[in-house]
């Protein structure tokens, strides 16, 4: 068996996701709300800025591709959920 799958590599995989409007990484923009790890399998909850954020599913396949290249990851699902407007 390899390496343990951690937190930190997680991290350190969505710091390479864009938002395209922000220009800034989702990590710094605060975007990551949750991550779950079992084994091989990794679970994120992410926080977008509008309820119909239209890079939305962009930024979720970005997502995918970078934890999806954590050595161990075999499978990640993304949750969403939209920052409350005032």
């Amino acid at each position: 068996m390899g390496t343990p799958v951690t937190e930190a590599m997680v991290y350190e995989a969505l710091k390479k996701v864009m938002d395209p409007e922000l220009k800034h990484d989702i990590v710094k923009l605060g975007f990551i709300q949750e991550i779950d790890i079992v084994d091989d399998y990794v679970h994120l909850e992410i926080q977008l800025t509008t309820p119909n954020c239209p890079f939305a599913e962009s930024i979720v396949a970005q997502i995918k591709r970078a934890v999806e290249g954590v050595p161990g990851v075999k499978r990640v699902e993304v949750e969403r959920a939209c920052m409350k407007e005032d």
